[in-house]
């Protein structure tokens, strides 16, 4: 078994072949302006398009803004870096970045887990003839806020500790720190319940019984649209879902042995770099679930600046364009 012999406020260098980083460097910079692109389009739509007008669409953008937020954050630091094969921007930076890394990535994970709980509340307020007030809007947002400072301050008060990952090319939350001792598990195990299992259960949870109550009670094309949307959600959920699986793939490898047996073994390359170039990815994955999935932002994002929807079949075309 090998060990790591370093301080971990230092980035030192890996054992990974040079080739292995330009590749990382070389998709997370693909992968990173390819969401820049995708996140920025929908930006723009939502503050030019007179399509949408539904509150959900509040949730949406705030999917956006915080996908943005890490593919802005994400590649300019971490590709260059990689490419350069070491992490260029210095201690400070590391935990700087890392620690923003961290707060996005919570508040991604709860956002995602908003847009699948309003989904649900909409249907079973539908059910009773109600609606939904804009301050659960505002209040989701506090959560998400919320629980995205409070899990992501601790390691920088040694309550675990932010450094290089395992490339040593971009800096995290480290899985698990061997310096911090009990407070790095005191805070990891609230943390993996309260940012992982909780929200993912959740998401799953409310997922179906959003689509159970959908099929019994939305009949109207308006609710349809209301159907569309929810189904862009469910989409998106999973497919994100589904890219984050390797880095949790990645922290149990890491955390497991150190825990158990008291070592930390080093990471296969194939899952080093899967990884940050999967959860790079999924920043992509809202745009490309609403283009597929959901009309109404189909023809937001087509027609963006302009009352052009030629792209859509002229009957649905008419609908949008008196809307």
């Amino acid at each position: 078994m090998h060990m790591f012999d370093y301080p971990e406020d230092d980035c030192p260098w890996y054992y990974f072949d040079s080739s292995y980083k330009t590749l990382l460097g070389s998709c997370l910079i693909l992968f990173g302006v390819f969401g820049v692109l995708l996140n920025g389009w929908l930006f723009a739509t939502f503050v030019h398009s007179h399509l949408l007008i539904f509150k959900s669409h509040i949730l949406v953008l705030n999917l956006c803004s915080v996908s943005l937020g890490r593919n802005l954050l994400g590649f300019p630091f971490s590709g260059t870096s990689a490419l350069a094969k070491r992490w260029l921007f210095g201690s400070a930076c590391c935990k700087l970045f890392a620690f923003l890394n961290q707060f996005l990535g919570i508040y991604q994970m709860y956002a995602l887990f908003a847009i699948v709980l309003e989904r649900y509340l909409q249907a079973k307020l539908y059910r009773k003839e109600k609606s939904l007030y804009i301050q659960l809007y505002w209040t989701l947002f506090g959560v998400c806020w919320f629980t995205s400072f409070v899990f992501a301050t601790p390691p920088l008060f040694g309550y675990g500790i932010y450094s290089c990952d395992a490339t040593g090319t971009s800096c995290t939350f480290l899985w698990p720190s061997l310096s911090s001792g009990i407070k790095h598990i005191g805070f990891s195990i609230p943390y993996v319940i309260v940012c992982g299992v909780i929200p993912v259960t959740a998401i799953f949870y409310y997922m179906g019984k959003a689509v159970r109550l959908e099929k019994i009670y939305y009949r109207s094309e308006h609710q349809k649209e209301q159907k569309r949307l929810t189904k862009s959600a469910h989409a998106l959920c999973i497919a994100t879902l589904a890219l984050w699986v390797p880095s949790a793939v990645l922290a149990i490898w890491q955390w497991i042995p150190l825990v158990a047996y008291g070592y930390r073994p080093h990471v296969p390359p194939a899952l080093a770099l899967i990884a940050p170039i999967a959860a790079e990815a999924a920043t992509s994955i809202p745009v490309l679930c609403y283009l597929i999935c959901d009309e109404r932002i189909r023809a937001a994002l087509l027609g963006r600046m302009r009352k052009n929807y030629a792209l859509l079949h002229p009957e649905r075309a008419k609908l949008f364009n008196s809307a």
